[in-house]
Order: C-alpha cells, then structure tokens, then sequence
C-alpha cells in the first residue's frame, strides 16, 4: 500500500485542499510512476473553477506530468528495466484498437477510458499509476520540470501546426502569447514560416519577438485585422493558430485568412461562436479542431526539445503544497511561459 498526497478539488470554485489517500495494488499492465513534475495550464484552472470538464469530486488535476517509475505489474520483458527510469506521461488511457488509435489518432479515440488530471485523478499528486504503454522515456540530461511540458507545451501546438501541411515561406498567425505560443514560435520558425503573433501583454509579446515572430501585434492596442491585411499587402494570412480560446475573436482571426486558407483552433471555450457563412464558404475556408497529443507526438517533442529546436519557458517552479498559487499565476495571465509543480 502507497500512501499518496495530493492536492485536490473538493468544491468547485474554491481552493484546492492536500488530501490524503491509500492507493490500492498495482493493475497488471500498468506502473505506479513517482511524480516529480507537472505543468500547470489553463485547462486546470478551468477545472478547479468549474467550468469546462466537471469530473465527480473529489478530484485532483494534473495532466503533463513526468516522473520516475517505482514499480510494475507485467509479465512484458520490455518493462522489466522501467523501475528507477524516469519518463513523461501521456494522459491518455486509450483503447489502442479502434480505426483513429489504428491509424495514429489515439488524442482522439473511439473509445476514450478517460484522461489523467482531466476524468482520472491525475498528476497534482505524489503518485499516478498508469499504464505501461503510456510511459514516454526521457532523454540523459533533461530535467522532469522540462521534460513535464514536452506533451502538454510542445506536443499541443506540434499536432496543430503538423496539420496544415508545408508551411515553408507561408504567413502564419499565432493567437495567444502564453507558452504554447512560445513554443509554436519556435517550431513554426524551424518550418520556415513566417510568424505574427497576437497577444494582450507587452513584456510577453516581445519575448515572441525575441524568439523570431516576425510582427507583433497588441490586440489590447490595435486592430488587428487591419494591421495584417495592411502587413500582407490586403492578401491575408495562409493559417491562423488559435491558442486564446476566446469565442469573440474568432470571427476576427477568420477575417485575416487569405482565400483558401486555414483555421486551426486549439484553444477552447464552452462559449458558442457566430461565424460569417459567406466568408468560409466563399472564400473556402477550413476550419479544423486540434485536439491534445499522442505519445508519438510527445517523443517528437522530446527530440525537438533534447535538440534544443525548441525550449518551453518556465516562469515559476512552485512546490506541490502551493499548487493554489501556481493556479493563481496560470489565472491571472501574468507569468511568461509555464508554471510547473515540483513534488
């Protein structure tokens, strides 16, 4: 028996509280992983506020975890080294056998067992138990609180961007400027796009030009909208990356595509958006959903991370007992890059 502190949802709306718990026998197939980081982002912001995925309570969060594994359940010979060696969690308990996991999608399988820190108690905890195939191995060197955010920072806008094809010399739109934008940057910058970021904050947005975004723009300040269509000559943008999330601004970033162009929304709102018929249809817009991550996803995140390609920013280091601070700075939108939990 493993006793486990975590750091829990007991009443939406309110402060997480340390709660304590026993954690019964390992399941065959599956490997108790001592957490060692866990990134922290908006979608656990949304869950300790209630708004968004409401899982039964008590629950605790945590879905970008990395750590060591303790111990194993399998008859397998290719686990029998994984106690001691540290690695990152994919959240996903995926059933590996439907058309989408058959074909590589398992971020969206069929037949979904749920996902850590979102509907399985996750990773704002001393320990997780997970199955084996979802353990994506560390390279020598990397840190867990870095190697944390290889799928919940890296992996993320990676899957969007993959999806729009060749993006060499094209003009694409970063909406946002947290980390995931921060690192979209960078990888959109290793395609050979090129990039303009939108965010609200200043000091953020000149470290997205520190990174190589080749125009910045202040929505808090400007019209965006016309400050593209001016940049591009009236032409508009090949794709737009919609990280924000925010409904209101998705009729503008639909506006800033050239003909034939490409919305990818990433970020998410329980909000309903209105969008212009004639705009999509006329002009043959697309507008896709970007869904999470795979764990090959995040073995080609930990590679771009581990090549130094692309290097998330972390903001704050915050311990497990003061994770209501670090949901605080992901609230506020005032830390540059990620806030991650040691524990």
């Amino acid at each position: 028996m493993t006793e486990n502190n975590a750091m829990t949802i007991l009443q939406y709306g309110q402060e997480l509280s340390m709660k304590t718990t026993t954690m019964g026998p390992l399941k065959r197939g599956y490997a108790r992983v001592r957490i060692k980081a866990n990134g922290v982002c908006a979608t656990d912001v949304k869950l300790v506020d209630g708004v968004g995925f409401k899982p039964a309570l008590p629950f605790v969060p945590g879905h970008e975890p990395s750590g060591i594994v303790e111990e194993v359940v399998t008859d397998d010979p290719r686990y029998s080294d994984y106690p001691g060696r540290s690695f990152v969690v994919s959240p996903h308990i995926t059933c590996g056998e439907c058309e989408n996991c058959l074909s590589g999608k398992e971020n969206i399988c069929l037949n979904m067992g749920g996902s850590l820190g979102i509907s399985i108690n996750g990773a704002f905890a001393q320990y997780v138990d997970i199955p084996l195939r979802n353990l994506v191995e560390m390279p020598d060197g990397m840190d867990h609180s870095m190697a944390a955010l290889a799928g919940g920072v890296v992996a993320v806008p990676l899957v969007a961007i993959r999806g729009l094809g060749d993006l060499m010399e094209k003009n694409v739109v970063v909406m946002g400027s947290g980390g995931l934008a921060m690192a979209a940057i960078q990888i959109l910058n290793n395609i050979g796009a090129r990039v303009t970021v939108i965010g609200r904050k200043e000091e953020k947005l000149k470290v997205a030009r520190e990174l190589g975004a080749s125009l910045t723009i202040n929505s808090t300040s400007s019209d965006y909208v016309k400050e593209i269509m001016d940049h591009t000559g009236g032409r508009g943008v090949d794709n737009v990356v919609d990280l924000a999330g925010d409904p209101k601004e998705v009729p503008k970033l639909l506006s800033t595509l050239k003909r034939g162009g490409t919305l990818s929304i990433v970020g998410y709102s329980s909000s309903q958006i209105v969008l212009d018929y004639r705009k999509i249809a006329l002009d043959a817009i697309q507008i896709k959903g970007s869904r999470s991550y795979t764990r090959r996803d995040i073995r080609l995140a930990v590679n771009l991370m581990a090549s130094g390609k692309v290097m998330p920013i972390i903001s704050h280091k915050v311990p497990l007992e003061s994770a209501n601070d670090a949901i605080s700075l992901v609230r506020n939108g005032t830390s540059i890059g990620r806030v991650v939990l040691e524990i």
